[in-house]
Protein backbone atom coordinates (compact mmCIF):
# COMPACT_ATOMS: atom_id res chain seq x y z
CA UNK A 1 0.00 0.00 0.00
CA UNK A 2 1.15 3.55 -0.77
CA UNK A 3 1.32 6.83 1.14
CA UNK A 4 1.07 10.28 -0.42
CA UNK A 5 1.95 13.75 0.87
CA UNK A 6 0.28 16.89 -0.52
CA UNK A 7 2.21 20.09 0.14
CA UNK A 8 -0.08 23.11 -0.03
CA UNK A 9 -3.15 20.93 0.16
CA UNK A 10 -5.98 23.29 1.15
CA UNK A 11 -6.68 24.33 -2.45
CA UNK A 12 -8.76 22.74 -5.18
CA UNK A 13 -6.29 19.96 -5.99
CA UNK A 14 -5.58 18.93 -2.42
CA UNK A 15 -9.28 18.95 -1.50
CA UNK A 16 -10.15 16.93 -4.59
CA UNK A 17 -7.48 14.30 -3.87
CA UNK A 18 -8.76 13.92 -0.30
CA UNK A 19 -12.33 13.59 -1.59
CA UNK A 20 -11.28 10.87 -4.04
CA UNK A 21 -9.54 9.05 -1.18
CA UNK A 22 -12.61 9.19 1.05
CA UNK A 23 -14.84 8.11 -1.85
CA UNK A 24 -12.60 5.06 -2.45
CA UNK A 25 -11.47 6.30 -5.88
CA UNK A 26 -7.79 5.92 -4.94
CA UNK A 27 -8.09 2.25 -3.99
CA UNK A 28 -7.05 1.13 -7.49
CA UNK A 29 -3.80 3.06 -7.01
CA UNK A 30 -3.25 1.28 -3.67
CA UNK A 31 -3.08 4.60 -1.80
CA UNK A 32 -4.24 4.11 1.78
CA UNK A 33 -2.75 7.14 3.53
CA UNK A 34 -2.93 10.85 2.62
CA UNK A 35 -0.92 13.47 4.50
CA UNK A 36 -1.92 17.06 3.79
CA UNK A 37 0.22 20.09 4.68
CA UNK A 38 -2.28 22.93 5.08
CA UNK A 39 -1.78 25.65 7.65
CA UNK A 40 -5.11 27.28 6.73
CA UNK A 41 -7.11 24.12 7.41
CA UNK A 42 -8.36 22.95 10.77
CA UNK A 43 -7.22 19.50 11.78
CA UNK A 44 -9.76 16.92 10.61
CA UNK A 45 -7.59 13.85 10.90
CA UNK A 46 -9.67 10.74 10.41
CA UNK A 47 -9.11 7.08 9.68
CA UNK A 48 -11.63 5.37 7.46
CA UNK A 49 -11.78 1.64 6.85
CA UNK A 50 -9.80 2.02 3.64
CA UNK A 51 -7.77 5.22 4.07
CA UNK A 52 -6.19 7.50 6.68
CA UNK A 53 -6.36 11.30 6.29
CA UNK A 54 -3.78 13.28 8.27
CA UNK A 55 -3.68 17.11 8.21
CA UNK A 56 -0.45 18.87 9.19
CA UNK A 57 -1.47 22.41 10.13
CA UNK A 58 1.85 24.21 9.76
CA UNK A 59 3.78 26.27 7.28
CA UNK A 60 6.47 24.27 5.52
CA UNK A 61 8.99 26.74 6.97
CA UNK A 62 8.12 25.53 10.49
CA UNK A 63 8.29 21.81 9.70
CA UNK A 64 11.16 19.77 11.10
CA UNK A 65 10.39 16.62 9.13
CA UNK A 66 7.86 15.16 6.72
CA UNK A 67 6.14 11.76 6.86
CA UNK A 68 7.75 8.74 5.25
CA UNK A 69 5.78 8.53 1.99
CA UNK A 70 5.96 7.01 -1.48
CA UNK A 71 4.58 10.02 -3.40
CA UNK A 72 4.68 13.81 -2.96
CA UNK A 73 2.55 16.37 -4.82
CA UNK A 74 4.04 19.85 -4.47
CA UNK A 75 1.34 22.55 -4.72
CA UNK A 76 3.06 25.25 -2.65
CA UNK A 77 3.21 28.66 -4.25
CA UNK A 78 3.59 32.36 -3.57
CA UNK A 79 3.64 35.26 -6.03
CA UNK A 80 6.78 36.50 -4.28
CA UNK A 81 9.51 34.45 -5.98
CA UNK A 82 11.86 34.94 -3.01
CA UNK A 83 9.31 33.33 -0.67
CA UNK A 84 8.66 30.52 -3.16
CA UNK A 85 12.39 29.90 -3.31
CA UNK A 86 12.51 29.71 0.50
CA UNK A 87 9.68 27.15 0.42
CA UNK A 88 11.52 25.04 -2.13
CA UNK A 89 14.85 25.19 -0.29
CA UNK A 90 13.12 24.09 2.92
CA UNK A 91 11.51 21.26 0.97
CA UNK A 92 14.96 20.09 -0.15
CA UNK A 93 16.11 19.99 3.47
CA UNK A 94 12.97 18.09 4.50
CA UNK A 95 13.61 15.47 1.82
CA UNK A 96 16.82 14.63 3.66
CA UNK A 97 14.81 13.69 6.78
CA UNK A 98 13.21 10.63 5.15
CA UNK A 99 14.59 7.36 3.87
CA UNK A 100 14.67 6.68 0.18
CA UNK A 101 13.45 8.99 -2.57
CA UNK A 102 9.69 9.35 -3.10
CA UNK A 103 8.31 10.15 -6.52
CA UNK A 104 7.51 13.88 -6.71
CA UNK A 105 5.13 15.91 -8.89
CA UNK A 106 5.04 19.70 -9.14
CA UNK A 107 1.70 21.28 -10.08
CA UNK A 108 2.66 24.07 -12.44
CA UNK A 109 0.30 25.95 -14.76
CA UNK A 110 -0.46 26.46 -18.43
CA UNK A 111 0.12 30.15 -17.65
CA UNK A 112 3.85 29.53 -18.19
CA UNK A 113 3.19 29.52 -21.95
CA UNK A 114 2.19 33.18 -21.65
CA UNK A 115 -0.52 34.99 -23.59
CA UNK A 116 -1.95 32.95 -26.44
CA UNK A 117 -2.50 35.09 -29.53
CA UNK A 118 -2.96 32.42 -32.21
CA UNK A 119 -5.87 30.21 -31.00
CA UNK A 120 -3.64 27.14 -31.11
CA UNK A 121 -3.62 24.68 -28.22
CA UNK A 122 -0.48 24.87 -26.10
CA UNK A 123 1.94 21.97 -26.52
CA UNK A 124 4.63 21.00 -24.03
CA UNK A 125 7.36 21.69 -26.57
CA UNK A 126 6.19 25.28 -27.04
CA UNK A 127 9.05 27.65 -26.28
CA UNK A 128 8.65 29.43 -22.95
CA UNK A 129 8.92 33.12 -23.78
CA UNK A 130 9.36 35.84 -21.17
CA UNK A 131 7.96 38.32 -23.69
CA UNK A 132 4.78 36.26 -23.97
CA UNK A 133 4.51 35.97 -20.18
CA UNK A 134 4.98 39.74 -19.85
CA UNK A 135 1.88 40.23 -22.01
CA UNK A 136 -0.21 38.70 -19.24
CA UNK A 137 -1.87 41.14 -16.87
CA UNK A 138 -1.17 41.76 -13.17
CA UNK A 139 -1.66 38.67 -11.01
CA UNK A 140 -1.41 36.26 -13.95
CA UNK A 141 2.02 37.58 -14.90
CA UNK A 142 3.43 37.12 -11.38
CA UNK A 143 1.76 33.71 -11.16
CA UNK A 144 3.33 32.52 -14.43
CA UNK A 145 6.80 33.79 -13.52
CA UNK A 146 6.68 32.04 -10.14
CA UNK A 147 5.60 28.78 -11.73
CA UNK A 148 8.35 28.73 -14.36
CA UNK A 149 10.92 29.64 -11.70
CA UNK A 150 9.95 26.61 -9.57
CA UNK A 151 9.68 24.38 -12.65
CA UNK A 152 13.38 24.98 -13.23
CA UNK A 153 14.08 24.04 -9.61
CA UNK A 154 12.39 20.66 -10.14
CA UNK A 155 14.26 20.07 -13.38
CA UNK A 156 17.48 20.61 -11.41
CA UNK A 157 16.20 18.24 -8.70
CA UNK A 158 15.83 15.55 -11.36
CA UNK A 159 19.48 16.03 -12.24
CA UNK A 160 20.25 15.12 -8.62
CA UNK A 161 18.71 11.71 -9.34
CA UNK A 162 15.26 12.34 -7.88
CA UNK A 163 12.20 11.01 -9.71
CA UNK A 164 10.20 14.14 -10.52
CA UNK A 165 7.56 15.32 -12.98
CA UNK A 166 5.68 18.51 -13.81
CA UNK A 167 1.97 18.88 -14.55
CA UNK A 168 1.05 22.14 -16.29
CA UNK A 169 -2.51 22.54 -15.08
CA UNK A 170 -5.35 24.31 -16.86
CA UNK A 171 -8.99 24.83 -15.80
CA UNK A 172 -11.10 22.41 -13.79
CA UNK A 173 -14.60 21.85 -12.49
CA UNK A 174 -15.93 20.04 -9.43
CA UNK A 175 -17.54 20.84 -6.11
CA UNK A 176 -14.36 22.27 -4.58
CA UNK A 177 -14.07 24.90 -7.32
CA UNK A 178 -17.18 26.70 -6.05
CA UNK A 179 -15.35 28.53 -3.28
CA UNK A 180 -13.03 30.26 -5.76
CA UNK A 181 -13.69 33.34 -7.87
CA UNK A 182 -13.39 31.74 -11.31
CA UNK A 183 -15.75 32.16 -14.26
CA UNK A 184 -17.07 28.61 -13.99
CA UNK A 185 -17.66 29.05 -10.25
CA UNK A 186 -19.66 32.26 -10.76
CA UNK A 187 -21.76 30.73 -13.54
CA UNK A 188 -22.66 27.66 -11.48
CA UNK A 189 -23.34 29.68 -8.35
CA UNK A 190 -25.64 31.93 -10.41
CA UNK A 191 -27.43 28.85 -11.77
CA UNK A 192 -28.54 27.90 -8.25
CA UNK A 193 -28.73 31.19 -6.35
CA UNK A 194 -29.92 33.78 -8.91
CA UNK A 195 -32.68 34.25 -11.46
CA UNK A 196 -30.26 34.94 -14.30
CA UNK A 197 -26.83 33.56 -15.20
CA UNK A 198 -24.49 36.45 -15.94
CA UNK A 199 -21.30 36.46 -17.99
CA UNK A 200 -19.46 39.75 -17.61
CA UNK A 201 -16.94 39.84 -20.44
CA UNK A 202 -16.78 42.00 -23.55
CA UNK A 203 -14.42 39.71 -25.52
CA UNK A 204 -14.47 36.12 -26.73
CA UNK A 205 -13.05 33.87 -24.03
CA UNK A 206 -12.19 30.23 -24.74
CA UNK A 207 -11.60 27.64 -22.05
CA UNK A 208 -11.75 23.88 -21.47
CA UNK A 209 -12.75 22.14 -18.24
CA UNK A 210 -11.60 18.85 -16.75
CA UNK A 211 -13.63 17.28 -13.94
CA UNK A 212 -11.79 16.89 -10.64
CA UNK A 213 -12.07 13.09 -10.72
CA UNK A 214 -10.27 12.96 -14.07
CA UNK A 215 -7.78 15.50 -12.75
CA UNK A 216 -6.87 13.31 -9.75
CA UNK A 217 -6.54 10.22 -11.96
CA UNK A 218 -4.18 12.08 -14.30
CA UNK A 219 -2.16 13.54 -11.41
CA UNK A 220 -1.54 10.08 -9.96
CA UNK A 221 -0.59 8.57 -13.32
CA UNK A 222 1.81 11.42 -14.13
CA UNK A 223 3.26 11.16 -10.62
CA UNK A 224 3.87 7.42 -11.01
CA UNK A 225 5.84 8.06 -14.21
CA UNK A 226 8.17 10.57 -12.53
CA UNK A 227 11.84 10.05 -13.31
CA UNK A 228 15.13 11.95 -13.24
CA UNK A 229 14.48 13.42 -16.70
CA UNK A 230 11.53 15.36 -15.23
CA UNK A 231 8.80 14.70 -17.82
CA UNK A 232 6.34 17.58 -18.37
CA UNK A 233 2.67 17.01 -19.23
CA UNK A 234 -0.26 19.32 -19.79
CA UNK A 235 -3.12 18.49 -17.42
CA UNK A 236 -6.63 19.46 -18.46
CA UNK A 237 -9.28 18.94 -21.10
CA UNK A 238 -8.75 19.81 -24.77
CA UNK A 239 -12.49 20.24 -25.44
CA UNK A 240 -12.62 23.95 -26.25
CA UNK A 241 -15.70 25.99 -25.37
CA UNK A 242 -16.49 29.69 -25.67
CA UNK A 243 -17.66 31.07 -22.30
CA UNK A 244 -20.74 32.55 -23.99
CA UNK A 245 -21.69 29.09 -25.21
CA UNK A 246 -20.93 27.65 -21.77
CA UNK A 247 -23.22 30.22 -20.15
CA UNK A 248 -26.06 29.37 -22.53
CA UNK A 249 -25.55 25.62 -21.94
CA UNK A 250 -25.72 26.01 -18.16
CA UNK A 251 -28.83 28.19 -18.53
CA UNK A 252 -30.52 25.45 -20.57
CA UNK A 253 -29.62 22.80 -17.97
CA UNK A 254 -31.23 24.77 -15.12
CA UNK A 255 -33.94 26.48 -17.19
CA UNK A 256 -32.84 30.00 -16.43
CA UNK A 257 -32.11 33.09 -18.51
CA UNK A 258 -28.53 33.86 -19.56
CA UNK A 259 -27.43 37.51 -19.38
CA UNK A 260 -24.57 38.11 -21.83
CA UNK A 261 -22.62 41.34 -22.16
CA UNK A 262 -22.30 42.62 -25.72
CA UNK A 263 -18.95 41.83 -27.34
CA UNK A 264 -17.18 45.16 -27.81
CA UNK A 265 -13.63 43.97 -28.45
CA UNK A 266 -12.10 41.91 -31.24
CA UNK A 267 -9.60 40.55 -28.74
CA UNK A 268 -9.86 36.99 -27.48
CA UNK A 269 -8.61 35.05 -24.49
CA UNK A 270 -7.63 31.48 -25.44
CA UNK A 271 -6.42 29.09 -22.72
CA UNK A 272 -6.64 25.48 -23.87
CA UNK A 273 -4.00 22.71 -23.71
CA UNK A 274 -2.93 20.10 -26.18
CA UNK A 275 -3.03 16.80 -24.26
CA UNK A 276 -1.74 14.57 -27.07
CA UNK A 277 1.43 13.74 -25.12
CA UNK A 278 -0.49 12.44 -22.07
CA UNK A 279 -2.89 10.51 -24.30
CA UNK A 280 -0.13 8.83 -26.31
CA UNK A 281 2.56 8.25 -23.68
CA UNK A 282 0.39 7.55 -20.61
CA UNK A 283 -2.78 6.31 -22.35
CA UNK A 284 -4.82 8.87 -20.41
CA UNK A 285 -8.25 10.05 -21.52
CA UNK A 286 -11.12 12.29 -20.48
CA UNK A 287 -13.82 10.04 -19.02
CA UNK A 288 -16.29 12.67 -17.73
CA UNK A 289 -18.02 14.95 -20.24
CA UNK A 290 -18.39 18.67 -19.58
CA UNK A 291 -22.18 18.39 -19.27
CA UNK A 292 -21.87 15.58 -16.73
CA UNK A 293 -19.24 17.60 -14.84
CA UNK A 294 -21.54 20.65 -14.76
CA UNK A 295 -24.52 18.59 -13.62
CA UNK A 296 -22.60 16.93 -10.79
CA UNK A 297 -21.20 20.29 -9.64
CA UNK A 298 -24.65 21.90 -9.65
CA UNK A 299 -25.96 18.90 -7.69
CA UNK A 300 -23.22 19.30 -5.08
CA UNK A 301 -24.14 22.99 -4.69
CA UNK A 302 -27.83 22.12 -4.33
CA UNK A 303 -26.95 19.53 -1.70
CA UNK A 304 -25.07 22.19 0.30
CA UNK A 305 -28.05 24.59 0.27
Amino acid sequence: MKKILILGGSGFMGSSIVDCGIEKKLIKYKINEIHVLSRSKKSINKKYKHIKINYITKSIINLEKIPQVDYIIYCLRNNNIKISNNYFNKFLRLLETIKGKPKILFTSSGAVYGKNTDKIKDKENKKISLNSINKLMGYKKKYAKEKIFIENKFIELGKKNYDVSIARCYTFIGKNILKYNFAISSLINDSVKKKTITLNTSMNVYRSYMHSDDMVKWLIQILKKSNNECPIYNLGSDKTINLRTLTKNIAVLVRKKPLLKKILSKKFDYYVPSITKAKKQLKLKISISLNDAINSTIKSLNDQN
